[in-house]
């Protein structure tokens, strides 16, 4: 039975299609909501707890296991969402990955709470016309056609970041009002500089090429941007290995089970036999002789630096230390690739088959002590590669960060530095940005409204409701604020209506400014996704109900001719009080 059906007669009180769905949908936004704007209040999800987690009688101990967050993506992702309209919200979040690369912020999706927010009013406006007898079909069509406005409003506020005299300023904006309300620490001026230069670099970030490791040691202030890769659970092979290697030329040796450096192993059903001592000899001294051979090809080509997935021998250690290159070992397949990716080195198998072609080149590789490992002794150490030229990969290193903020910080240097690369136009986004602070959702409302004079069916109806979603998302964020939102969208109406239409709501003093002049700027492509998401997904659930004969005509579903009887009979009721227009 699908959610929202009548399961006996005393359940009448239950919702059926679509209201079940949105209802389902609102308590969904209800929970995004208070997150909405840049004074968002945090959730906190409880994904399990100690009585649940525990065993007593093996004597494992419970434990509480909790998120405390405003980002929107992030409550979607931990949320236990079982209603069956639950992964058509969460695909607002953005395509499901197969498998768990356990990166925070692997994917960057922003404004996903504005989506739901919208999506919800949407569905919300659409049941008061549903009850008044309007069909799903033409509310859908109406919704289609402010969804047309908006982007055309859209494309018309738009400005390249290269029109404005500060471009760099600019760009800075759009990072900051991307982590706006997530200030961590008070380093989002700082922080967002640091999100423009990587963008710069490396474009529309992803888990390869932009990388944030995070530190408790040090000061907030203390983070910065490396152009380059980080190795943040590696140290050199052998103590006898030079700590630093300056305009050092970098190897990367692929690929396990015997390839780097590291002799092959002979399969388990084989078997060497050797008579004599000197035969054993012989043999050893043949294995030397492979990895002087490697080793000094390795020299030969200047080589400084050796990255391997694999192991290094015992003796390769020794070897290389002699020769005075650093080796690095066991590194994981994605760090090795963001590796490659920073130092621009193309990756081998075996030692004697590289060419100067594959290496890659750092101003500096040097292991770093950075602080003490938790529960141990021993002191934490790292493998740095900075001054790469042009990198494809760099890493955000993140001091004095633990626990909660770790993540939190993360997730908002990852979206500010993808706010900047959209806007910039990378990876083939719209090129642009918008006013934000409520002032871009106020010129499609009156644009909208504009539009629905024009219409000459019942879809006006659903045009004028749609730009009341819109004015309601603005409303909730000046709820959030701390301002009365009845009040705070009046006035800010006002402005607008007197010509000032790049007027919204700035902050921390949550005045109507110029967002321009402010800074608070939002990548148009991030609103187009926003407006095209919500409004998709507000029609895909009220097709649920929609006819099964799919051709439109003006007479009204008839029962049988309809998935549910209820909207058919009530599209009956609006005609027949309205004669039949």
């Amino acid at each position: 039975m699908g959610a929202g059906e009548i399961e006996n007669e005393s359940d009448a009180s239950a919702p059926v299609f679509p209201d079940a769905n949105i209802v389902a949908v609102e308590a969904i936004a209800d929970v995004l909501r208070k997150g909405l704007g840049p004074t968002p209040q945090d959730t906190l999800v409880v994904t399990q707890l100690e009585t649940e987690s525990g065993d007593e009688m093996r004597g494992v101990p419970g434990t509480d296991e909790f998120v405390v967050t405003s980002d929107g993506a992030t409550i979607l992702d931990e949320l236990p969402l079982e209603h069956p309209v639950a992964p058509v919200v969460r695909r607002m979040v953005g395509p499901e990955r197969p498998g768990d690369t356990d990166i925070e912020g692997e994917d960057i999706p922003d404004g996903v709470t504005s989506t739901v927010v919208l999506s919800a009013e949407l569905l919300h406006e659409a049941t008061s016309l549903l009850e008044d007898g309007l069909h799903p079909a033409t509310i859908i069509q109406g919704y289609e056609h402010a969804l047309e406005s908006a982007l055309e409003t859209l494309e018309e506020w738009s400005r390249s970041l290269d029109e404005f005299s500060d471009s760099s300023a600019m760009a800075v904006g759009v990072a900051r009002t991307a982590m706006t309300g997530n200030d961590v620490g008070g380093a989002k001026d700082s922080w967002a500089q640091l999100a423009v230069e990587a963008a710069d670099q490396i474009g529309v970030p992803d888990e390869e090429s932009f990388v944030v490791r995070q530190f408790s040691k040090g000061r907030i202030a203390d983070s910065r941007l490396i152009r380059g890769a980080v190795l943040d659970r590696h140290q050199r092979a052998h103590t006898e290995m030079p700590g630093r290697k300056d305009d050092a030329s970098v190897l990367l040796l692929d690929g396990q089970d015997g390839h780097g450096l590291q002799l092959d192993t002979p399969d388990e059903d084989v078997s060497i036999q050797m008579e004599t001592a000197a035969e054993s000899n012989d043999y050893v001294a043949w294995e030397q002789e492979r990895r002087q051979e490697a080793v000094s090809h390795i020299q030969s080509l200047g080589v400084d630096v050796v990255v391997v997935q694999s192991g290094i021998d015992t003796e390769y250690q020794h070897l290389l230390a002699t020769h005075d290159i650093l080796g690095i070992r066991g590194v994981t397949s994605l760090d090795f690739r963001q590796v490659a990716l920073a130092t621009g080195a193309t990756p081998v198998l075996k030692p004697t088959d590289a060419t100067a072609d594959h290496l890659g080149h750092a101003e500096t590789v040097v292991e770093e002590q950075v602080e003490p490992r938790r529960h141990r002794r021993k002191t934490r150490r790292i493998i740095v590669f900075e001054g790469c030229p042009e990198p494809d990969s760099v890493v955000m290193m993140l001091r004095g960060v633990t626990g909660q903020i770790e993540d939190q910080a993360t997730r908002q240097l990852r979206k500010a530095t993808a706010a900047v690369a959209i806007a910039r136009g990378y990876n083939k986004y719209d090129p642009g940005v918008v006013p934000g602070g409520g002032a871009i959702e106020l010129e499609i409302a009156r644009q909208v409204e504009q539009d629905a004079r024009d219409l000459p069916d019942r879809s006006q109806l659903a045009v004028e409701r749609f730009a009341n979603a819109v004015k309601s998302v603005i409303a909730t964020l000046i709820q959030n604020a701390g301002r009365d939102p009845i009040a705070g969208l009046s006035d800010l109406r006002g402005v607008h209506a007197n010509g000032h239409a790049r007027a919204g709501i700035v902050f921390p003093d949550g005045e109507v400014q110029d967002t321009i002049d402010a800074g608070v700027l939002d990548p148009v492509a991030t609103k187009q996704r926003q407006f095209i998401c919500a409004t998709e997904v507000a029609g895909l659930l009220l097709k649920v109900d929609d006819a099964i004969d799919a051709t439109f005509t003006d007479e009204p579903a008839g029962p049988e001719e309809a998935i549910y009887d209820e909207p058919a009979r009530q599209q009956q009721r609006h005609l027949e009080r309205e004669d039949g227009s």
